[in-house]
């Protein structure tokens, strides 16, 4: 299956970007200077004026962001809170998106945030999810949920609302390749989702993000974001033990949190990874390896786990002639997650390969003090902080440009 045709099936899969720095991230450090939102409270979004960017460089800085306080409430036992913000861009013509910052208002329980991309034809969809859940924005596990509009984009995954970019501790301002960026049509708004977990602090978060732009009738490439998911069957230590070990267990309890949804993608995960749905092969280390559909460029990759990760790769076309390593994080730190670019910009053809690698260690359950404490379990993918993910991302254009 298409690295490109993957999140209709696996919606739990929009989380941390990629929880990297995003879609497109070159992880060059920005220059854009702050700024304070001034709109009303109730609207749904804060915006200040547009401003140029404080390195002299062209186009605009556009900042948006929540138009109030909004306090995590994490449900049942779980201690992770998924809520999505519509936010109005304010844009009054086609912009291409050069790059993205986010400006997390309370590090103590922001664990990372994504930015969706919404089509005009999409917003009376989201304007009726967030009525329909009380309070700012709207609980949204997985993903915004939206249904899908027509295209003319060359590079396409299914999202419904695909990402713009993405934030994780250590990541900085998300700078695009040269000649390229994220199409943004005018009457677009945006999704704000922020993955809430309060294992280390409580209290509200006002989180901003500013939009690095440039008019919409520039010559650049449109940029996507491209997930790679791998499932995740991580034992329990040998020296541990306790009644979430047993994977039946493990999984109820995940979906105990998550919902159905969480059921899904761990069966989706084995489905599309050549994978036993019933008895799926448990150990340290995962594996999956998707097609390619599409010729396409790829321009930087990034990788995604949870506490738990040791390692993560990415490789092209492995085991033939042309292998190419895209992404190598030998000693991976959830602190440092930001986009790598490459060397030269890769260019995958139709029926490549393209094969994402994840190493996890159960014994760092014991090391680390945000998980000291916690219960022995089997890890499966899940979104909270105690469970775990192994994601590799791909910043891409088609070949045949914007």
């Amino acid at each position: 299956m298409s690295p490109l045709r993957l999140s209709a099936l696996l919606a739990a899969c929009a989380l941390i970007g990629g929880c990297a720095s995003g879609a497109g991230s070159s992880s060059t450090e920005g220059s854009a200077t702050p700024t304070t939102s001034a709109a009303a409270p109730g609207q749904g979004s804060s915006q200040a004026p547009e401003q140029a960017p404080a390195d002299g460089s062209s186009g605009s800085i556009v900042s948006v962001g929540l138009a109030e306080a909004y306090v995590p409430t994490p449900q049942g036992a779980s201690t992770d809170d998924y809520r999505c913000f519509l936010i109005d861009t304010g844009l009054p013509e086609d912009r291409f998106i050069t790059g993205v910052r986010f400006l997390p208002d309370n590090p103590d329980v922001v664990h990372h945030a994504i930015l969706y991309r919404v089509q005009p034809g999409q917003v009376t969809a989201a304007k009726a999810r967030d009525e329909k859940d009380p309070g700012q924005g709207w609980g949204c596990f997985g993903g915004p949920d939206l249904p899908a509009v027509d295209t003319d984009d060359a590079v396409r995954s299914l999202d419904s609302a695909p990402w713009l970019a993405a934030w994780a501790p250590g990541g900085r301002e998300s700078r695009y390749p040269e000649g390229t960026g994220v199409f943004l049509p005018s009457g677009s708004s945006v999704i704000l989702q922020v993955h809430y977990n309060t294992l280390a602090g409580v209290g509200p978060d006002m989180t901003s993000v500013q939009l690095r732009t440039e008019p919409g009738t520039e010559d650049l490439r449109k940029l996507e974001t491209i997930l790679l998911p791998s499932p995740v069957e991580l034992p329990c230590a040998p020296d541990e033990s306790g009644p979430l070990c047993d994977r039946e267990a493990a999984v109820a309890d995940t979906i105990n949190r998550f919902g159905g949804e969480a059921l899904r993608t761990i069966w989706g995960l084995q489905f599309i990874c050549g994978g036993d749905l019933v008895e799926p092969q448990a150990g340290s280390t995962q594996s999956c390896t998707h097609d390619v559909n599409d010729d396409m460029t790829v321009y930087s990759a990034a990788g995604h786990m949870h506490l738990l990760g040791r390692s993560i790769s990415i490789v092209a076309n492995a085991g033939t002639p042309r292998e190419k390593v895209l992404l190598d994080v030998e000693k991976y730190d959830f602190d440092r997650q930001g986009g790598i670019p490459l060397e030269k910009p890769y260019e995958l053809k139709a029926g490549d390969t393209v094969t994402v690698t994840c190493t996890h260690d159960a014994g760092l359950r014991k090391l680390l003090p945000a998980l000291q404490g916690t219960e022995p379990r089997y890890i499966v993918w899940g979104d909270g902080t105690t469970d775990e993910m192994c994601l590799g991302i791909m910043t891409a254009a088609a070949k045949t440009g914007a």
